[in-house]
């Protein structure tokens, strides 16, 4: 960039108005581009002037560039760069062979700073498909100034309608994707074949939908402003530049790149960004506005099928974590790439993840949300519990809800874990009240994740570490309930010191394997008695869907 700054400074004079008052008479709504000669020595407001200058002056006719080579957006934005780049060298007429600028990277970069060419590439395209009007020798002729504002203005109204028919087919995919998932669990009479095949197309369909679930801004600003999980990813980061110094790197499920964009800033010579959602296109679109087209390449589907440029990383980089730590899947995948692209002394970011459980007491809450429908306004409406005690429920828990210390249920080391570990079958447990309750309404499940910079070292060697647990700051991922039905157990009430034990299973869903299970046998020993009571020995199965 420095290379051509004094092209820029030609161009562009310096704006010296120190008084604010006269910004607030400046208009940007109605502010017009002026578009700078590829000689850098005039302006133009409209592009069709440019285009024949950028003819005559530079022999360069971007129409037929555009519609001989098939340029997309970033292969006109390299086109334009390049031009700049060599016309400021000296070069007037530079060679137009297409692998001098659309291999590699380099002329992503911008040339000249506010170069207005470069946000107008969509209307450029717009110039080209309409001034396609073929002549016998094969040439293409300019349209009139006339001609190309029509075009322009009908070409809006077809973004518009592109908008429109977007949307209303995403409508009808998930009312399709609503209808099938009916038709799997209605009666019929299919054979156990015919079965197989649409439980296995549920699950790509909930498969696409997860991918699908994360191209929309909420879900990604929704994590980016959980300071709790960015902050730790940005400190480690950081805090460790000279392990990230020359390194390459690998973000598996990069959403909108920030985990890449951190890395790169830390040093990393090469960061490839995986992601099999559309939310990839904002990152790339990211990355290039951040200056680091040259160091982060963005690639497009899963992990398991696309093809990195490289046969290894020194670090895999992921913020792969769910509800309960193993909602959706996603480790499966990040072990997946450990094992396929990971040097064999590279390193996992995070290194370690924990699981951990506690009891959950909360009279407050169980009268707000369930014993409410047991009476209102004097009628029984117990009907709206639906299927309230059959899944785990996700909410933020006062820390006084959790009146025992958290046992830790099992512990994944990144750089060792095996995708047959992440099924969890009878994790044992043991748990003290630390106080009496009337009632123990649940069970309360979270995970803690740590940061180590030595892959040999555990996570009590954590240079940094959050907690999703409800003693701690609050996260988008809250907390999961696991309540107690009552109508099929028994009301347990504890007093300071009594234990709860017993066993933890956790696994996939058997239709959709993003989805969980969770199941959980309890029984309770008083502290006043040695003798365990045989009614209080119970287990319950939970469903996160």
């Amino acid at each position: 960039m420095d290379e051509h700054s004094d092209l820029s400074d030609d161009v562009f004079e310096p704006n010296t108005m120190d008084d604010e008052d006269e910004w607030k008479d400046v208009e940007p709504e109605h502010m017009i581009a002026s578009f700078v000669s590829f000689g850098g020595n005039t302006t133009f407001r409209h592009l069709e002037d440019f285009f024949v200058d950028a003819k005559e002056n530079h022999g360069v006719d971007l129409v037929e560039m555009k519609n001989l080579h098939d340029l997309d957006t970033f292969g006109m934005i390299k086109l334009i760069n390049y031009i700049r780049a060599h016309v400021h060298q000296g070069l007037s007429r530079p060679d137009m062979s297409p692998k001098n600028f659309l291999e590699g990277e380099e002329y992503l970069k911008p040339v000249m700073e506010d170069d207005a060419l470069l946000y107008s590439v969509d209307d450029i395209f717009d110039l080209c498909e309409k001034q396609k009007k073929k002549i016998p020798n094969g040439s293409v002729a300019i349209m009139s100034r006339e001609e190309i504002q029509e075009v322009m203005r009908q070409n809006n109204q077809l973004r518009e309608q592109v908008v429109y028919y977007r949307s209303a087919l995403q409508k009808t995919y998930l009312e399709t994707l609503e209808l099938k998932e009916c038709a799997l669990h209605s009666p019929g009479e299919k054979s156990t074949d015919q079965g197989a095949t649409a439980a296995s197309s549920k699950e790509l369909a909930d498969d696409s939908h997860y991918f699908s679930s994360y191209a929309y801004n909420d879900v990604h600003e929704m994590m980016l402003q959980d300071k709790v999980r960015t902050d730790a990813y940005r400190d480690f980061i950081y805090d460790n530049k000279h392990l990230f110094a020359g390194k390459v790197v690998l973000d598996v499920g990069c959403g909108t790149g920030i985990l890449s964009l951190l890395c790169a800033k830390a040093g990393a010579v090469k960061v490839i960004a995986v992601d099999n959602s559309s939310i990839i296109d904002k990152a790339r679109e990211i990355v290039f506005e951040n200056g680091l087209s040259d160091t982060i390449q963005c690639l497009r589907g899963r992990i398991e099928e696309v093809t990195l440029p490289v046969k290894k990383v020194d670090i895999i980089v992921s913020e792969w974590m769910g509800y309960c730590l193993l909602y959706e899947a996603m480790l499966d995948s990040v072990i997946w790439a450990r094992d396929h692209y990971l040097d064999p002394n590279g390193l996992m970011i995070p290194s370690h993840a924990t699981i951990q459980l506690a009891l959950f007491s909360d009279d407050d809450y169980i009268s707000d949300k369930f014993t409410f429908w047991n009476s209102v306004y004097g009628f029984k409406m117990s009907c709206m519990l639906g299927k309230a005690y059959d899944d785990i429920i996700i909410r933020t828990v006062k820390p006084d809800a959790a009146p025992s210390r958290p046992a830790t249920i099992v512990e994944l080391p990144l750089h060792t874990v095996q995708q047959s570990d992440l099924t969890l079958s009878g994790a044992s447990f043991k748990l003290v009240a630390e106080r009496g309750m009337d009632q123990l309404h649940g069970f309360l499940i979270y995970f803690d994740i740590f940061f180590t910079a030595n892959r040999e070292a555990g996570p009590s060697k954590a240079q940094t570490s959050f907690t999703t647990g409800p003693f701690g700051p609050e996260t988008h991922w809250q907390q999961a309930l696991a309540l107690i039905d009552t109508s099929k157990h028994n009301a347990l009430d504890l007093e300071t010191g009594d234990q709860v034990s017993g066993s933890v299973t956790l696994r996939k869903g058997l239709e959709n394997f993003r989805e969980l299970q969770v199941e959980i046998t309890w029984r309770v020993q008083s502290a006043q008695s040695d003798e365990e009571q045989s009614e209080r020995v119970a287990g319950q199965t939970w469903a996160m869907r």
